[in-house]
C-alpha cells in the first residue's frame, strides 16, 4: 500500500513538473515569435532610413546655387530667386554657351571682386545639351534617382559621384559663391559626411 502511494505521488510530481516546464516553452516560443530576429530588426530600421539618409543633403542640391545650373529650360539661371540669365544666355551643345556668347566671356575661374559681379569657378558651364540634368521640379525621389543613373549623370558611378559632390571644385564654388549671393544652407564638411554616410549605405533613395 505504501508502495502503491508512494508511486502515485512520484507520478504526480512528474507531471506537474512536465506541466510547468511545457508552460514555459510555450511562454518562450510565444515571445520568440513574437519579437523580430536582429537582422530583421536591422532590415525594418534600414528601410525605415532610407529616405532620410538622402534628404539630410538635399537642400543643397535644391539650393540657387545649384539649381540655377540644374533648372528647366536651354538657359542658366541667376539670383537667389532664380530668374533667367540676362543677356539672352543659351546653354548651346557643350553647355558653355553659342557662338561668341561663350561662359568664359564673362565667367573667370575665380569671383570678381565685389557685390554681384561675375561669379567664377574652374570650367565654369551648364550640363551639356545631351544630358542636361534638370532637377527643378523633380520630387526627392525623382532626384535621387536621377543623380544615380548614369545616363543622365554624365556616366558616373556612386564613388564619381560623390567625389563629384564633394570635391569637385565647381560643385565647391556653392559655398564660397562671391558678394551678394547666399551660399549653400550647409557647411561643407556636414554635408560631404552625409554624403558620405548615405554612400555608405548603398546610396538609398526616399520611396515614391
Amino acid at each position: 500500500m505504501k508502495r502503491t502511494q508512494v508511486g502515485i505521488r512520484f507520478l504526480l510530481a512528474s507531471l506537474i513538473v512536465s506541466g510547468f516546464a511545457g508552460v514555459l516553452w510555450f511562454s518562450h516560443s510565444v515571445a520568440a515569435a513574437e519579437q523580430p530576429a536582429p537582422a530583421a530588426k536591422l532590415a525594418a530600421a534600414t528601410t525605415d532610413n532610407d529616405g532620410a539618409l538622402f534628404i539630410a543633403f538635399v537642400s543643397v542640391l535644391r539650393s540657387p546655387r545649384c539649381m540655377n545650373c540644374h533648372s528647366q529650360g536651354d538657359f542658366p539661371r541667376q539670383g537667389d530667386d532664380g530668374h533667367r540669365h540676362t543677356m539672352d544666355v543659351r546653354r548651346g551643345p557643350t553647355g558653355s554657351g553659342v557662338t561668341s556668347e561663350k561662359c568664359s566671356t564673362c565667367h573667370q575661374d575665380h569671383n570678381l571682386d565685389g557685390a554681384h559681379l561675375p561669379p567664377g569657378a574652374p570650367d565654369w558651364r551648364l550640363p551639356p545639351a545631351g544630358m542636361p540634368m534638370i532637377w527643378q521640379g523633380l520630387t526627392d525621389a525623382q532626384l535621387c534617382e536621377s543623380i544615380k543613373d548614369p545616363k543622365q549623370n554624365r556616366n558616373r558611378n556612386i564613388d564619381q559621384l560623390v567625389e563629384h559632390l564633394t570635391e569637385d571644385k565647381l560643385v565647391m564654388w556653392g559655398w564660397n559663391p562671391g558678394e551678394g549671393r547666399t551660399p549653400v544652407p550647409m557647411p561643407h564638411d556636414e554635408f560631404a559626411a552625409k554624403v558620405k554616410q548615405w554612400q555608405a549605405a548603398g546610396a538609398p533613395c526616399p520611396a515614391k
